[in-house]
């Protein structure tokens, strides 16, 4: 699933990141690459790829990620444990994940290189 950047005003697309989000396999393909991730990584992902390009706070990921979780919620920090987790994993890929300090994290856009197509 290409991710899109759409106005919200005049709906008109913007940005499109190729990444395909397989979460019934655990895998994240990207430049001819892939990687695997575990549950709780994918659903994590898969969130910030809905968001995109929003920002995407702690709080909202937690929740999401916990919300059917019995025994509670851990601490808000494990979203950081996470999300390093998921940089290691997609850099390979070309994809980055971008801290908004005290907002949370959005997936970035790749930079456009001056005379590609």
């Amino acid at each position: 699933m290409p991710l899109e950047c759409v106005c919200p005003v005049c709906g008109t697309v913007g940005v499109v990141i190729p990444i395909q989000i397989l979460p019934e396999r655990g895998m994240v393909i990207a430049n001819g690459k892939f990687v695997t991730l575990s549950g709780h990584e994918m659903a994590l992902l898969e969130l910030l790829a809905k968001s995109f390009p929003r920002v995407l706070t702690k709080e909202s990921a937690l929740d999401h990620i916990y919300q059917l979780d019995p025994d509670g919620e851990p601490e808000i920090k494990i979203i950081d444990v996470y999300i390093c987790k998921i940089r290691k994993k997609v850099e390979p890929l070309g994809l980055r994940i971008d801290t908004q300090w005290g907002k949370g994290y959005a997936l970035a856009a790749p930079l456009r290189i001056a005379g590609a197509a």
